[in-house]
């Protein structure tokens, strides 16, 4: 075979594939479901910056304004959590924002996609709990086998009043994710197997 035999069958190829029917109409309810879904995680975005704006600064003149000895590993554990929040945030929602083409399948698959994202932030949330527990309860622990003076958590009651308020909170809101996100699936598993 030689070049030109290669460059007839690609341009054969190539108008075949042009000549084939697209299909651009999009069911109103899907489009309609993944346009709400989209309102929805830009609030979501929205709010999660603004919280994590507000949530430094506070933190920040918190740990500034006591002056305590370990100020800097203060400082460096508040701002690696809130940037591993916020990283976290951005990589999950990568490939979220539009389907991949114009057609129903392409917006059902964006849809399911979505959903699957949405779980995965839950997980996230678990998992960004649990390690900050570790690491103050870590840091606690040096502390005290080091003979420091003072606790690192000054008020373990309050501590463990917070810490229990958003375990529910979380665990609700996880609730919530799932019922909702399962309910969702199969509405968009029902279009797509009607594609």
């Amino acid at each position: 075979m030689n070049e030109s035999d290669t460059e007839k069958q690609w341009l054969e190829l190539e108008s075949i594939w042009k000549g084939q029917q697209t299909s651009a109409e999009i069911p109103t309810t899907v489009l309609n479901w993944v346009r709400r879904q989209e309102r929805r995680m830009r609030l979501a975005v929205a709010f999660e910056y603004l919280l994590a704006i507000a949530g430094a600064i506070y933190l920040l003149g918190v740990i500034l304004a006591k002056n305590y000895p370990d100020t800097m590993y203060r400082v460096a554990f508040a701002i690696a959590t809130l940037v591993l929040a916020i990283v976290f945030s951005i990589v999950n929602r990568r490939g979220l924002w539009a389907p991949l083409e114009e057609s129903a399948k392409a917006y059902v698959a964006l849809g399911l996609l979505r959903l699957r994202r949405k779980r995965r932030e839950v997980y996230f949330s678990w998992l960004f709990l649990i390690l900050q527990i570790f690491i103050i309860s870590m840091w606690e622990l040096s502390r005290f086998l080091r003979g420091a003076a003072e606790p690192l958590v000054r008020n373990p009651q309050e501590a463990l009043i917070v810490l229990s308020g958003l375990v529910v909170a979380l665990a609700l809101y996880s609730f919530y994710i799932y019922r909702r996100t399962e309910k969702e699936e199969r509405v968009l598993t029902s279009f797509q197997e009607n594609l």
